[in-house]
Formats: structure tokens, C-alpha cells, sequence
């Protein structure tokens, strides 16, 4: 079931599920909001994939949790409120949330452990996006900062954000000093990727125990 499914992120979920060994049962959308109502209209999903907004959440949560049916959440732009209601209902069910769903996310984010002792550079993080994207920093842009923290113990002097024309998603980690820089980048040259690491996630989060989870934790289980 895809929540969000009239969505760009749901068009392209139904249009690479089969290739994925995922079935699409239906979806959920604001005219048509009601898991309950969707399930006796089709079917009972194994799993929920999330790519709707952040205003959608609490209502979806609060299904997923009655029925016992795991969240997987491409969301971004999560309240702090809203983010502990993830984690409150990780309690009962399986929830796995990731800012960004491409597998190459998450390999510039193991990466960044090289950066580990770079004294004398200052860390800058810049991100790029299509001009309708509202969250800013991107949830990514938050994700790699999160990420750098934890693998170098420091903070990004700067997070940059663009809003411009149609660009799906471009992320840097600069490490720049007086005398060199050094650039990490990702660039998504389509939603495809997205949607393919969303349904690995929801393959995956199939049959675990509650908790929460993310986009790393499906990776390094392979």
C-alpha cells in the first residue's frame, strides 16, 4: 500500500514495484486519506510505504499501529513532534524512516568516515533541489550532518540550500582548507532510485520485530 500514491514519489512506486517483486494493493491519497477504508476496499497490505507529506502522518501512524502493519517513511521534513510519534509507534510496530531512499545516500554517508581527523578543514554540506521542494535544509542535507557527527565527532561550518528548476537531488560534503578542497557528492538523476530502496526496505521491514529503523539497517544485513 502506498500512502502518497498521486504523488511524483508514488507514480514512480507503481511504476518499478513489479520489477521489484513488490504488489501495489492500492494507495492512500488526500481524497481517499483512510487505511481502514482502503483494506476493506482491497485488501490487507503486508506493509505501508509512506511518500505523502508530513501533515499526513499522525492519522497514518496512529492506522498502521491499530492494525499491526509496518511503515516503511520516505517523509522528510518531519516536526521534532512528529518524529517522536515515529518513534512511539516503533514500539509496537516495525517503522523504518530514512531521509533519502537511494542506496548511494547511504554509501557517501559511510564515506564520509575518511573525513575522520581532518583537522585544518572546514566541513560544508550543499544541497540542491527542484524549485517545489518546501523542507529546507533537505531532510538529506540533515542525514549527512547527523552522519558527520557521528563519524568525524564535528560539525558542518554551513549547510547550503538551493531551490531551482528540476533538479531531483544533488548533494555535496565539502572539506575545504586554505590550500585544497575535497568533495563528496551524490547526484540522483532520477526518483527511480528512490523508489527501488523503498521497496528493499519494505521487502525487508516484512516479518521484523518492532523498532526503528533505518535505510542502514537493511544494507547491513546483506
Amino acid at each position: 500500500m502506498i500512502a502518497g500514491i498521486t504523488g511524483r514519489m508514488g507514480k514512480e512506486l507503481q511504476l518499478i514495484a513489479q520489477s521489484e517483486s513488490v504488489q501495489v494493493l492500492g494507495g492512500l491519497s488526500r481524497s481517499n486519506p483512510s487505511l481502514k477504508t482502503m483494506i476493506a476496499a482491497v485488501a490487507r497490505p503486508q506493509a505501508v510505504i509512506d511518500f505523502s507529506l508530513p501533515g499526513a502522518t499522525t492519522a497514518l501512524l496512529q492506522e498502521c499501529r491499530e492494525l499491526k502493519i509496518p511503515l516503511v517513511s520516505g517523509v522528510t521534513g518531519y516536526s521534532p513532534e512528529q518524529l517522536a510519534e515515529l518513534k512511539a509507534a516503533s514500539r509496537e510496530i516495525p517503522v523504518l524512516h530514512s531521509s533519502n531512499m537511494s542506496l548511494g545516500i547511504q554509501m557517501l554517508a559511510k564515506a564520509l568516515e575518511a573525513l575522520k581527523g581532518a583537522d585544518g578543514f572546514d566541513l560544508v554540506i550543499e544541497e540542491v533541489h527542484h524549485r517545489h521542494k518546501k523542507d529546507r535544509p533537505s531532510g538529506t542535507a540533515l542525514l549527512l550532518r547527523d552522519e558527520l557527527r557521528a563519524r568525524t565527532g564535528r560539525e558542518p561550518a554551513e549547510i547550503v540550500s538551493l531551490r531551482g528548476g528540476g533538479v531531483i537531488g544533488d548533494h555535496r560534503v565539502m572539506a575545504m582548507s586554505e590550500s585544497e578542497v575535497l568533495t563528496f557528492q551524490h547526484t540522483a538523476l532520477n526518483r527511480t532510485v528512490f523508489a527501488r530502496g523503498a521497496c528493499r526496505a519494505a521487502r525487508w521491514l516484512v516479518g521484523q520485530k518492532a523498532g526503528l529503523y533505518s535505510l542502514r539497517d537493511v544494507l547491513e544485513s546483506h
